[in-house]
């Protein structure tokens, strides 16, 4: 049986410097990281060659500075991050990050970005500004304050489980969801919700009003995701309508 030939990238840090690296380079202690260091992630292999070029990797991530201090070897180093979520394409995204490159946050690359600098610990502990405050910030203004927003990243992250119910997004995002779904509910006058759905929603072309519209947006979910969302929202909005009786 032939074995998928493993791919091999060896990466242009050079192109990344930026005042950020030399800062690295000058400012930073540098005893413990190796000369050479190759990174497997997926079928990847990424290969960085010289501390100038893998320090900002290490100053940035907690858990390549962990796995780096495990190896004996100190000359050629390899470690193994088989286990990010996203693979080769979200390491890409954050060694971007570490050399100073603009890395575009997305909707349709948030959830990935999110468990992967969890994964890899680039976080503020680790180093200021790290990738993390950067994807909590996009969550605060561009996802959670947006019911379709927040429906959508909820919905890439059902085949991320159980990595998301440990960096706590799936809760932040059924919240954010039902509290949207709240104040629209409220402003529009409704005095209670309308929540007549069959066990899941059927989409349809039928044009959609402001008190049900985001029902139908629940149809992309999974059973069970659905019935999180549903349940969160139904008793938001119940317990604004009790409060509002008393």
């Amino acid at each position: 049986m032939l074995f998928e030939e493993l791919r091999f990238y060896r990466l242009n840090l050079d192109s990344f410097k930026t005042p950020y690296i030399q800062h690295c380079i000058l400012e930073m202690p540098i005893c413990d990281v190796s000369s050479d260091l190759t990174i497997e992630v997926g079928s990847a292999s990424l290969l960085f060659t010289g501390y100038k070029n893998e320090f900002p990797l290490v100053s940035r991530s907690g858990r390549i500075r962990k796995l780096l201090l495990e190896v004996k070897d100190t000359k050629v180093s390899r470690i193994n991050l088989t286990d990010l979520p996203g693979r080769s394409d979200v390491f890409e995204l954050a060694a971007k990050f570490c050399y100073g490159v603009n890395v575009e946050i997305t909707i349709s690359n948030m959830e990935l970005l999110r468990c992967a600098v969890r994964f890899i610990e680039m976080i503020e502990d680790i180093s200021e500004k790290n990738l993390d405050i950067h994807t909590e910030v996009f969550l605060k203004d561009a996802v959670f304050p947006n019911i379709s927003n927040s429906i959508s990243v909820l919905h890439r992250s059902e085949t991320l489980l159980p990595v998301y119910e440990e960096v706590n997004l799936i809760s932040q995002l059924t919240n954010a969801i039902a509290n949207n779904t709240c104040k629209e509910q409220l402003t529009s006058g409704v005095s209670k919700l309308e929540c007549n759905f069959p066990s899941k929603p059927i989409q349809c072309a039928d044009s959609e009003t402001p008190s049900d519209w985001w029902g139908k947006s629940l149809a992309v979910l999974y059973q069970d995701f659905f019935q999180r969302v549903l349940l969160a929202v139904t008793t938001k909005v119940l317990n604004k309508t009790l409060s509002a009786e008393f």
